[in-house]
């Protein structure tokens, strides 16, 4: 069940997140350690994101540095 209304229109693909230097320095260094479910853990639990945002940031932050 959405809460949306039907004729309301999305982007195909949300935006990333920008994460500040110290969350993104955590990220970076867990997904080196290759604890990618932990980043996605840390970013919610230090940004108050809710899941989707929060994977989509580590996915960029992931991604910039791939």
């Amino acid at each position: 069940m959405r809460w949306w209304p039907k004729n309301w229109k999305f982007d195909d693909k949300p935006v990333a997140v920008l994460l500040p230097e110290p969350v993104a320095a955590e990220v970076q260094a867990l997904l080196a350690a290759d604890d990618y479910y932990e980043a996605v853990r840390r970013v919610r639990q230090r940004t108050h994101l809710n899941l989707l945002p929060a994977v989509l940031a580590v996915n960029a932050v992931r991604d910039a540095t791939a």
